[in-house]
């Protein structure tokens, strides 16, 4: 049985069909209204499942819920497994099969407790995070260890670029470990050292200053890609900051100090920027040289 809301579960959902698993069902959220028609889409593991007709159940709810919990045992699965399903899973659930629950965290717990693991890693300017299988009990990410992976992080990659060669990289890892776990291979660990914690980052937080502190403000510009596209305020509208690079340099935060190849160099609270890649709304990505050229702005003017 397998319980995933998120598009990053497909890789794991594809190598357990090669390795041979039986998936007894896959467990998705509602479809949700999206895009500019905002016509209802279903769940990308929904879509999967039916292409690989795998039954589908989408519960509104899950804590008070006899029904789905007599569902869910009718299918006698010697485990579940948790991917990116963005809900709480009650006892009343995750203790149903004879080896209970497991969840693929995208973090080295107990660090990076929560909803948003690999974007606090980024963030964080970590070089190294990893991922960890685990089996789900009542308290958030705080169950025993099964396995646990490295993962490195590229510092040219985004949010949503180092996403998707975790999901693919971790399918295979994960695999394996509910296999071993399932033949009774594994003993569970209990989380040592202090925890940490990366909770749900809010769309709000995209709305970046150029007061703050370039490195800071350069690894926002990773972290909140591609999803939240971070922002600065520009000409009563808004300027998204798709790529940008850290670089020494000195002057009032928004002021161009050089113009490049690569896009203007912009002061920052501490440092300075080199916008490679923007995006207007409603508009297609330009380079940064571009950008500038098409606003026709100039060393010494002011992004504002």
């Amino acid at each position: 049985m397998f319980f995933s809301s998120d598009e990053v579960s497909l890789p794991a959902l594809e190598e357990f069909l090669k390795s041979g698993t039986e998936i007894a069902a896959v467990v998705t959220g509602p479809d949700r209204k999206a895009g500019r028609g905002m016509r209802l889409r279903p769940p990308a593991p929904k879509v999967f499942a039916r292409e690989h007709a795998i039954e589908v159940l989408q519960p509104e709810k899950l804590k008070k819920n006899p029904e789905l919990r007599e569902r869910l045992a009718s299918f006698k699965a010697d485990v579940f497994v948790v991917v990116s399903y963005g809900r709480i899973i009650p006892p009343s659930i995750f203790n149903i099969p004879p080896r209970r629950t497991v969840n693929l965290h995208f973090s080295l717990l107990p660090a990076l407790r929560g909803a948003s693991p690999l974007r606090w890693a980024i963030l964080k300017g970590m070089k190294r995070t990893g991922a960890t299988v685990f089996l789900i009990d009542r308290g958030l990410d705080t169950g025993p260890i099964l396995s646990q992976m490295e993962f490195h992080l590229r510092e040219e990659e985004n949010h949503g670029q180092a996403m998707e060669r975790m999901a693919r990289e971790t399918a295979p890892f994960l695999v394996e470990t509910v296999a071993s776990w399932v033949e009774g291979k594994i003993t569970p660990r209990p989380q040592r050292g202090k925890p940490s914690y990366a909770p749900k980052v809010e769309k709000s937080a995209a709305a970046l200053s150029l007061k703050e502190d370039a490195t800071v403000l350069e690894r926002k510009i990773r972290a909140f890609n591609p999803d939240l596209k971070p922002w600065i305020p520009f000409r009563g509208g808004r300027l998204i900051l798709l790529r940008a690079r850290a670089v020494e340099g000195e002057g009032k935060p928004g002021e161009i100090l050089e113009k490049t190849g690569e896009g203007p160099v912009v002061a920052a609270g501490r440092g300075a920027l080199v916008l490679e890649e923007v995006q207007m709304p409603g508009k297609k990505p330009v380079s940064g040289a571009s950008f500038m050229h098409g606003a026709r702005l100039k060393e010494g003017d002011f992004l504002l």
